[in-house]
């Protein structure tokens, strides 16, 4: 109870004034005791509503869980990716449900988590029972939040489009821009969406098509991001002025092989450091794109998915390797033919070097002076110890024909002559013989492999920090702008247009 009085203070309604005294005069008052507190948790209640109700775009609506799904009407025909203002801020959203019926809700998935939200009534509303509705109608020129509230009239079903939906009439009038916004009952439960209203009725779409959307989205996002999944947590700090922080975005969209082998090893959790100040300032974050796995690694920059992969421990580094040597075949041995006992010791051969024939060009046929003679040692021995008898036999008839001329005397000289003869050619070294140069083909170097493919690293530079200082007090200013003046949101995109319109003059593209 005494909790209870220190949060009557700031109401400074009847209620908290009623409350103290009516505490310590006992039982007899314990009725208005359980009115003050039905109160309080009445005003709780509604202040949770103010915060749940959004914009979409032109028309309202209602976030019904904490990750950020916004239920709006499908009438509104908005784009796949909007905008929802909250609040205290502005956040992306895609469109992850529409309605089959010509009429029907349409449900939104919001960047993040944590958002406030309403839950999803456990029944239809009945005929009598008072509801209220909220959303940001167009009042001159402005948005603001307005209430209505009245008894439910009847339930019955409505041709729109060329179709046909269920819902329910009450009895309180809305203004446009009001479309998309929720029906609560007493509980501030939504039980249905606006769709249309007159001067003093308003039909909005019914309560089973509204739990039929939202349970259908919460099936599929259950399926696709398992609560526990035993994935750790990768923060992307960026910033919607930096460069690299949109690479890595683009890439991560539009790169299903990247997107898929990140998701497989983490959880990936985008920060914008401009909105998002507490949260960075807890990690320390000062230079963006910084990427931050809690108590494991911490990366600064982005050079493209490869070298994040490879920082990120996903895939291997591919080293840097020299080209792969070329075999070349070993020399063929040219076998030498065995030597005679009479022939002198040949010079040992220098082979000449290989050279490459990719390099240079294939060297001429030699043609030789005189047609080579092929003939066998054995062959040629016996040749010169023929030439060697006929000269000795035709010295010792010279010897005795001469000796029997001049009777002794000449034969004796000749005969020395003819042994000095014999005596010195046998002496003398035969001259060697060369072998015949035998003509081998050049070597044929062949690669067993081709060489890898090699890693193609872009050299990419990154600011520390990269900020248009403009742009960043401009969003400052159209935030704080909007927040003060809901009503604005029609000139801001106005005047963003028109920015937008210079910008294509000059030949700048701008960003979105």
């Amino acid at each position: 109870m005494t909790i209870l009085l220190s949060l009557l203070g700031p109401y400074r309604t009847t209620l908290g004034k009623t409350l103290p005294g009516a505490i310590p005069s006992g039982l007899g008052n314990l009725p208005l005791v359980a009115a003050c507190c039905i109160g309080l948790w009445s005003q709780a209640a509604w202040a949770a509503v103010e915060d749940a109700v959004v914009m979409v775009e032109g028309c309202s609506g209602v976030c019904v869980d904490p990750a950020g799904l916004v239920l709006t009407a499908r009438h509104c025909d908005l784009p796949a990716t909007v905008t929802v203002r909250f609040k205290d801020r502005a956040v992306s959203a895609q469109r992850v449900y529409v309605s089959h019926e010509a009429e029907g809700p349409v449900v939104y998935d919001c960047e993040g988590d944590g958002y406030p939200c309403l839950p999803i009534a456990a029944t239809a509303p009945r005929v009598g029972e008072r509801v209220w509705s909220c959303g940001y109608p167009h009042l001159n020129g402005r948005r603001e939040l307005r209430w209505a509230s009245g008894a439910v009239l009847r339930w019955s079903t409505f041709e729109y489009a060329g179709g046909a939906f269920n819902g329910n009439v009450v009895r309180f009038a809305t203004a446009p821009g009001w479309s998309g916004g929720p029906l609560l009952n007493a509980k501030a439960e939504v039980c249905g969406l606006l769709n249309s209203s007159d001067r003093s009725t308003s039909v909005f779409i019914s309560w089973a098509a509204v739990r039929q959307a939202y349970a259908t989205v919460r099936q599929q996002l259950e399926q696709e991001r398992p609560v526990n999944d035993g994935r750790a947590t990768l923060y992307v700090f960026g910033s919607m002025t930096c460069s690299p922080c949109r690479q890595f975005q683009q890439n991560y969209a539009n790169n299903a092989t990247f997107c898929r082998q990140l998701e497989s090893r983490f959880s990936v959790e985008f920060v914008d450091v401009d909105k998002q100040v507490e949260l960075t300032s807890r990690f320390g974050v000062t230079e963006v794109p910084t990427f931050i796995i809690p108590d494991v690694v911490r990366i600064t920059g982005y050079r493209g998915p490869d070298d994040l992969l490879v920082r990120l421990g996903i895939q291997p580094e591919i080293a840097a390797r020299p080209p792969p040597l070329r075999d070349a075949g070993p020399d063929p041995v040219e076998s030498a033919p065995p030597q005679t006992d009479g022939e002198a010791e040949r010079p040992a051969t220098v082979e000449s070097p290989v050279i490459d024939p990719l390099a240079t060009e294939p060297p001429a046929p030699t043609v030789p002076n005189e047609p080579p003679v092929a003939t066998s040692p054995e062959i040629t021995d016996r040749l010169d110890r023929l030439s060697g008898l006929v000269q000795t036999g035709v010295s010792i008839a010279t010897w005795l024909g001469v000796g029997g001329m001049t009777g002794g005397a000449g034969g004796l000289i000749l005969g020395g002559l003819a042994l000095w003869r014999t005596l010195r050619r046998r002496r003398s070294p035969k001259p060697a013989r060369d072998p015949p140069a035998k003509v081998t083909p050049p070597p044929i170097v062949t690669v067993d492999s081709p060489p890898p493919p090699q890693a193609i690293v872009p050299e990419t530079r990154f600011a520390p920090y990269e900020r248009d200082t403009f742009a960043e007090a401009f969003a400052w200013a159209e935030t704080e702008l909007v927040r003060k003046y809901p009503g604005a949101v029609s000139t801001l995109e106005t005047l963003k247009g028109l920015i937008h319109q210079f910008l294509s003059a000059k030949g700048v593209k701008p960003t979105k």
